[in-house]
């Protein structure tokens, strides 16, 4: 399951995700990826959707034009609307990631494991710079 945010804000998706993650109860976290949230799924079980699919309908409710947002699915994804979805071409997901932090930039993969990280980012093929 994913859930496709192009017509978010950056703020919006991150908060989102926040949301969703909350909701999972620490079984899944929701993670920005592009305009798409994904989960990694911490405990092995399969994903609630129906606990993801509620976290989407209260983050909608509780933006102040709640009633101009609406959602659908599409197969495995769901697909947010927004009142303004030109907005969110101008304010962009910004990745930041804390300092502890090591990302692949081939693919998602994040571990605060330096040397987990140059194992990983070898099996890419890639030297370490």
């Amino acid at each position: 399951m994913e859930i496709d945010c192009s017509e978010l804000t950056g703020d919006e998706q991150l908060a989102l995700a926040g949301d969703i993650t909350g909701a999972l109860g620490g079984k899944a976290m929701a993670l920005p990826n592009g305009r798409k949230i994904v989960f990694d799924s911490l405990s092995g079980e399969k994903l609630d959707e129906r606990a993801i699919e509620a976290a989407v309908a209260d983050f909608i409710a509780r933006r102040k034009d709640s009633s101009l947002y609406s959602t659908e699915r599409d197969g495995d994804t769901v697909i947010i609307h927004s009142p303004d979805p030109v907005k969110a071409r101008h304010h962009p997901v910004v990745e930041k990631l804390p300092p502890n932090l090591f990302k692949c930039p081939f693919c998602s993969f994040v571990t605060p494991y330096e040397e987990l990280y140059v194992v990983h980012y070898r099996s890419h093929g890639a030297a370490v710079g």
